[in-house]
Parts: C-alpha cells; structure tokens; sequence
C-alpha cells in the first residue's frame, strides 16, 4: 500500500513527537490517520512505540501480534510484542511468543537472552543457563548484560 501524502505527514510528526518523548502527541499525529491508512503497517509500527511508551501493554500486545503476522522476519517486532505480553499477560505468555519467534530466527541472540531471563523467572534454571549460554556464544555483549540483567538473578 502506497500512503498518502497526509499519512506519511503524520508519521513524520508522530516520529518527531517521540524523538522528543512527547508521547501525547504522538498519539495525536497517529490518530489523525483515516480509513485503511490507520492499519498500514508503519502506522502500526509506530502505534506500537506509543503504546508501549504509555506502558498501555495490553494495546500494545495486540498490535505487536498484527505485525508479527504480517511481518515475521522483523526481530524487534517479536521482542516487543513478548515484553508487552510479559507485562500485561505474564512471562508464560511471553514466553510462548518467544519460542515462536525462535523457531523463525535461531541466530538471532537476543531471543535466546530474552527467553533465558524469563526460563530463570519460571524456575526453569537449566533451560535458563543454556538459552543464555547461547546467546552468549551469538553475540558477546550479552556477558556483560547478564551480570546485571534482574531477571537472571537466579541464576547468579
């Protein structure tokens, strides 16, 4: 879909407002897109941003679930639907979304930290050391992380 001048107008302003951590007004921008425009998937993306930056977890959720079906292959898009559903339905949930992601990007470290911290939260202390171990052997920045990262703090 090919947006309209207008729609990518308001993007533009729903960016710029929260570049500036203006969150109000970025859900005004977003919200003056009509019609089909409202569900493009930029639109949603951002929507997304806004949502979370509100901690409105459930909205966020679902709209993290819609750009995950439309577009698996985004990482981040998974990351954030997970943590929203962390916050608004529970790390199990969460959790469910992550393996799913998993399955699409198994070289992608980040889900395999992600999924170690919530393992660790569930008690589930040897599925949590071989995520992490994982994520670490992919990318070696998460050693740091894992020295302070909370979630992982049963297994320390």
């Amino acid at each position: 879909m090919t947006l309209s001048t207008h729609t990518r107008r308001q993007l533009g302003y729903a960016e710029g407002y929260l570049a500036l951590g203006i969150k109000g007004g970025a859900a005004e921008a977003l919200g003056e897109i009509t019609g089909a425009e409202r569900d493009a998937t930029p639109v949603l993306a951002l929507w997304l941003i806004v949502h979370s930056e509100a901690a409105d977890w459930e909205r966020a959720a679902t709209v993290g679930a819609v750009l995950c079906e439309r577009e698996p292959d985004v990482t981040g898009y998974w990351i954030q639907w997970a943590y929203a559903t962390r916050r608004h339905s529970g790390i199990e949930e969460a959790r469910t979304i992550l393996i799913r992601g998993l399955g699409l990007h198994p070289r992608e470290a980040i889900f395999h930290f992600n999924l170690a911290c919530y393992e660790a939260q569930l008690g589930n202390l040897a599925d949590a050391r071989a995520f992490l171990d994982t994520a670490c052997g992919l990318d070696a920045e998460f050693i740091e992380l894992a020295k302070t990262d909370a979630d992982l703090a049963p297994l320390r």
